[in-house]
């Protein structure tokens, strides 16, 4: 049998590396904004806290309300 090599395995090139971002000119930093976030979780759970505090004793009194042995009233239910 009468074979002839083929030509050897050449590997391809690595990728090249991305590219560096482009540097930011000198001078002052850019100014942002106030962050609100930690304020407004502060504002929304003070608001919970009143809501509760607000809310809780109205359902104490429809539930005393519709109990009746709870509330005395045994005959009116």
């Amino acid at each position: 049998m009468n074979e002839t090599p083929g030509t050897p395995a050449v590997p391809s090139p690595a990728p090249s590396p991305p590219a560096a971002p482009p540097a930011r000119p000198h001078g002052p930093a850019r100014r942002h904004g106030p962050d609100y976030l930690g304020m407004g979780v502060l504002l929304g759970v003070v608001a919970a806290i009143l809501a509760i505090w607000w809310i809780f004793p109205a359902l104490m009194r429809i539930v005393n309300y519709s109990d009746c042995i709870g509330s005395g009233r045994i005959t009116g239910c």
